[in-house]
């Protein structure tokens, strides 16, 4: 796949999963320092566009062989 089609299809998910996530992690007094909650931020959206990537192709090839 092209890279376009990538960051246009799974970008704005990890975003919002991403924010989910760090919003969680700052109600729960995980984290307070707002560097800190930048980068986290920042390596939840790189860890979960990267499982959209990964997961995506496998559960589609799975799902088409059952088909």
């Amino acid at each position: 796949m092209e890279l376009r089609k990538l960051v246009s299809d799974y970008l704005p998910s990890a975003v919002v999963a991403a924010t989910i996530f760090t919003i969680y992690n700052t109600y729960a007094g995980d984290i307070a320092d707002p560097v800190t909650i930048g980068v986290e931020f920042v390596f939840y959206i790189i860890a979960i566009f990267i499982g959209f990537i990964v997961i995506t192709p496998i559960l589609n090839k799975a799902f088409d062989s059952v088909t």
